[in-house]
């Protein structure tokens, strides 16, 4: 009995502890069904957090109205996955204070419902998750400057103007014979006349006499007016070759041998005389007597060796025959006593005399302007070059030209885009985009105002290739030319363009169907193409007058309160004519320029450089900047694709890429691979070409079409985890070179970084 009863409670124990354990089993199995539940509500949470913040992160930092944009689309995006802000759901967003201000952070507070801890009076557990996300805008290639495509010197300039300039002429000055309009009451003054004044007694052949009646008597006449052959505006009177006077009617009253009339000039208002000799004195008796009287001609007007100075020596020039300067003196010589008179009817005095004369002619002049680093455009006459060399700002000199080739053009040339065919006349060009290619970005810092930009030498005009910027036909000179201009506001969406609305400026059609050659920069003369050699000033009155001059494309541009960044499109396709330039092959440079203080301009997407280099039987080396890569990469690959990179012809080259550093730069190892793009028969056979961990990469071996003509080169380039983006995280690319000659390298460039622009940040 005592062990039945035992037996019976064990049971009875046994029933007790399994209840107590289901029911801790089941509110175990509770648990994890709400905890796994709060974990599934938390990770869509999290997934609305990071697909907020992405969708906002696009509208920073440049959306005009500030990031609240950003806000708005972060909060919608929240409510179309489920979580509205408002109630018991809570959303917060940030701009976080980066360099690049483009990241945003947005925190997601929402209440997950319970099922099994409702017994326990847990009906509700708040969830919060954080997501960040960053917008990385293209990357910039090219420039870290407010200025792109800035080769360095502009070589080979000439200048040419309608102006007026002074044509200096040296003609004869001839007095011809002129008189005295006075006679000058000088001591002593023993001279009378027959008839009338003194003055007016030797100025005409009229019987009306100058007459002196005592040996020694002298006087003195002037304002001959001897310069009467100049004109005062233009002439000045410079040596003087001759002078001769003519006594008319000169003679003696009654016979009186040695009688005589000595003349004497003076050049300084009577100071110093010349010496009356033999020469310059009327003859001995018999020529001057009663009858018949004489005429006397004294002096030279080839020769003044009639009228010498006793002292000092002189010069006779054009200021010495002035009326206020230049005398007659004439003294009498009667030795024979009282009674005889000499008399003289008129006194006549010649001059001639070297002219310098400067007359102000309207012409064309041309000049040669030394080759000289291209300046921004300056005040006060922005857009014109010769200012802009004077008075503009220094560019630093970067290495290439921005460029870009026509829709004929064939894309073996170095343009992977523009071009429309293969070989310029079939096989369509699969890469032509004329839309998406070339794009230049323009930010504008915050708060800034009074932007412009302007395009230096957006006009095509044939020159040679190491001249100017290097316009040229590769073939069919005299074939039309044309090149588009324009400016949008981005509205801050780079990567969409289609809500950049209808351009804010453009060129329009001021440099379309341009057939025009600088002869003065090596320009062809083949297909008779119209003159546009640079002018001072705007004479042709179409785009030409841009030539070699800053063109200012838009003005008035302005940062707001967040920065705001416009994009300059270039192209050679006519929007109104898609077919126009089929059939034009050629390539027109230029460079770009923003005025504002804090602004920069740079490639986005692609660029196409040209890169006229130059050696002489050594190495040269050319650095330009390729790409600024922020800090925010660090630890991915950067890929960057060249196409027909380095066709250097005839100069050997090779090209490293430059990594910055906190000492500046240093060459990388490269891997590569490469890929002929195009039908061309020109192209080169490059399919096989790769490599690894290279130091360089060899594009031309010399006087041959390039490695990688008509190629692909794509280059990757892992980014160290470590990376700080010292130098603003520009790199750089270095081409070395040798052999001799010029070399023509046109080159489109594309930089990437693998992986999607807007990306959450890990933490």
């Amino acid at each position: 009995m005592q062990k039945a009863h035992k037996a019976e409670r064990s049971r009875g124990q046994i029933l007790i502890l399994f209840v107590m354990a289901l029911f801790v089993f089941v509110g175990m199995v509770a648990l994890v069904i709400d905890v796994s539940w709060y974990w599934v509500s938390s990770l869509r949470i999290q997934r609305a957090a990071d697909a907020a913040a992405m969708a906002g992160a696009v509208q920073l930092p440049t959306n005009p109205d500030g990031p609240g944009g950003a806000y708005i689309l972060a909060l919608a995006e929240a409510k179309k996955n489920g979580y509205p802000d408002g109630g018991s759901i809570t959303i917060t967003t940030a701009q976080e204070p980066t360099v690049t201000g483009r990241r945003l952070a947005v925190t997601i507070s929402a209440p997950v419902d319970t099922f099994f801890m409702r017994l326990l009076g847990i009906n509700q557990i708040m969830s919060t998750r954080n997501a960040k996300a960053e917008y990385v805008l293209p990357v910039p290639m090219g420039s870290p400057e407010n200025y792109y495509g800035v080769f360095g010197e502009v070589r080979g300039l000439t200048e040419t103007s309608t102006e007026t300039v002074d044509v200096i002429t040296h003609p004869a000055g001839d007095s011809g014979f002129t008189v005295a309009a006075s006679s000058l009451g000088v001591a002593p003054v023993a001279w009378t006349s027959t008839s009338g004044t003194l003055a007016n007694a030797a100025n005409g052949n009229d019987n009306v006499y100058a007459e002196a009646d005592a040996d020694g008597d002298n006087q003195q006449w002037s304002n001959f007016d001897l310069l009467n052959a100049l004109n005062p505006a233009t002439d000045r009177a410079d040596d003087v070759n001759g002078i001769l006077v003519e006594l008319t009617d000169a003679h003696v009253t009654s016979a009186c041998a040695g009688a005589s009339i000595q003349v004497a000039l003076s050049y300084d208002a009577g100071i110093h005389w010349t010496t009356a000799t033999a020469n310059n004195r009327a003859p001995a008796t018999g020529d001057l007597g009663p009858s018949p009287s004489a005429d006397f001609n004294i002096g030279s007007t080839t020769s003044m060796s009639a009228w010498p100075l006793a002292s000092p020596s002189h010069i006779w020039t054009g200021d010495d025959l002035g009326n206020t300067r230049f005398r007659l003196r004439l003294t009498a010589n009667i030795p024979c006593g009282s009674g005889p008179q000499v008399r003289v009817d008129r006194i006549r005095v010649q001059a001639l005399y070297d002219v310098t004369r400067t007359t102000p002619t309207v012409q064309t002049v041309t000049r040669n302007l030394p080759d000289a680093d291209l300046k921004g455009p300056g005040l006060p006459c922005p857009g014109v070059l010769a200012c802009s060399m004077a008075d503009g700002v220094d560019l630093n000199a970067r290495g290439f030209w921005g460029t870009m080739n026509t829709e004929g053009a064939e894309n073996v040339n170095g343009d992977a885009y523009q071009p429309f065919y293969d070989d310029n006349t079939s096989d369509t060009n699969t890469a032509y985009n004329a839309d998406d290619y070339y794009n230049y970005a323009v930010e504008m810092p915050p708060n800034s105002s009074g932007g412009s930009v302007y395009v230096f030498d957006p006009v095509f005009c044939a020159t040679s290739v190491n001249r100017g910027t290097g316009d040229r036909w590769f073939a069919g000179a005299g074939d039309p030319v044309s090149s588009f201009f324009e400016l949008y506001d981005t509205k801050g969406t780079l990567y969409d363009r289609d809500d950049d609305g209808d351009p804010i400026a453009t060129s329009d059609g001021l440099f379309r169907n341009t057939v025009a050659s600088d002869t003065t920069m090596g320009g062809t003369t083949s297909g008779s193409p119209a003159q546009c050699r640079y002018n001072t000033d705007s004479t042709y009155g179409d785009g030409r007058d841009f030539h070699n001059k800053w063109y200012l494309l838009a003005s008035g541009l302005s940062g707001g309160p967040n920065g705001t960044i416009y994009r300059v499109h270039t192209t050679s396709t006519d929007p109104d004519n898609v077919d126009a330039q089929k059939g034009t092959d050629g390539e027109n440079s230029f460079a770009l320029y923003v005025n504002t203080t804090g602004a920069r301009i740079y490639g986005i997407g692609a660029m196409q450089a040209f890169t006229p280099l130059s050696a002489n039987g050594s190495t040269v080396q050319s650095e330009f900047y390729l790409a600024q890569i922020d800090a925010v990469h660090a630890g991915k690959t950067v890929e960057i694709k060249l196409w027909d990179p380095g066709d250097t012809n005839p100069l050997r080259a090779s090209l490293e890429i430059l990594v910055p550093n906190s000492g500046g730069w240093s060459s990388v190892p490269l891997d590569y691979t490469a890929a002929r793009g195009t039908t061309n028969g020109s192209a080169a056979s490059c399919n096989s070409l790769r490599g690894d961990d290279a130091p360089s990469i060899q594009t031309n071996v010399g006087a041959t079409p390039g490695t990688y003509n008509g190629c692909w080169l794509t280059i990757t380039i892992p980014i160290p985890s470590g990376y700080t983006a010292e130098q603003d995280g520009w790199w750089k690319i270095r081409y070395s070179m040798n052999g001799t000659g010029t070399s023509n390298d046109v080159t489109t460039w594309k930089v990437a970084i693998r992986g999607n622009p807007v990306h959450l940040i890990i933490p």
